[in-house]
Order: structure tokens, then C-alpha cells, then sequence
């Protein structure tokens, strides 16, 4: 599999910067879907119970949108160090249309399914 041409490169590095601020403008807009939810603000227990429960969704999808947060910047610091687009496993060349679909991606597709 060949290396990233220049060109691949400044593609991937411009998805990352949008995938960034996107993740952190998602993070910025839920935060205040995290806070406790008041007592006196339901009527009721069903809602409350609702509430809660679309809480504890939003959290979730919160450290989802948070770990690749993390795995974006990662990948930017790789992209630094002229290690972006190895895999972290075996060390080969990632392929551009992995890379395309995943830019944050450290592993190769064998490397990946191996490690699930």
C-alpha cells in the first residue's frame, strides 16, 4: 500500500480541522443537557423518569463524541510528527479511503479487526 501523497495529506489535515471544531461545538451545545435534573422543573414522575433517561443518552453520546475528540487531536498530533497514516500496530501505510471515512483512524482494516 503506497504512502500519502502531499496532496492526500493536506486533504486529511483540512477533514481534521473541520472534524474538531465540529466535535467541540457538539460538545459545547450539549453541556447543558448534563446537569442535574431539578425536581421542581417535572410534573411528575414519568417525565422525570424521561428526563433522566434522556440524560443518561446524552451523556453517553457525550464520551463517545468526547474519546474521538481525543483520537482527532491524536491524529493531528501524528500528522505533526510525520507518523500520520501508519498503522500503530504493524507500522504499514493506512489507506487514503480508510482514511477518508476515518481520519482519525491509527490502525490499519487488518490491524483493526484484529484488535476487536
Amino acid at each position: 500500500m503506497p504512502e500519502l501523497t502531499h496532496h492526500q495529506r493536506s486533504i486529511l489535515k483540512a477533514m481534521l480541522e473541520q472534524l474538531e471544531e465540529e466535535l467541540k461545538d457538539l460538545l459545547s451545545i450539549t453541556e447543558a443537557g448534563t446537569k442535574p435534573v431539578k425536581l421542581k422543573d417535572n410534573q411528575g414522575r414519568l417525565s422525570r423518569m424521561d428526563e433522566l433517561h434522556n440524560q443518561s443518552i446524552l451523556i453517553a453520546n457525550r464520551t463517545v463524541t468526547s474519546n474521538r475528540l481525543k483520537a482527532v487531536l491524536q491524529a493531528k498530533q501524528r500528522l505533526e510528527l510525520d507518523s500520520y497514516g501508519f498503522c500503530a500496530s504493524c507500522e504499514e501505510p493506512i489507506a487514503f479511503k480508510r482514511l477518508e471515512a476515518y481520519p482519525e483512524a491509527s490502525m490499519c482494516i487488518k490491524c483493526q479487526s484484529e484488535n476487536e
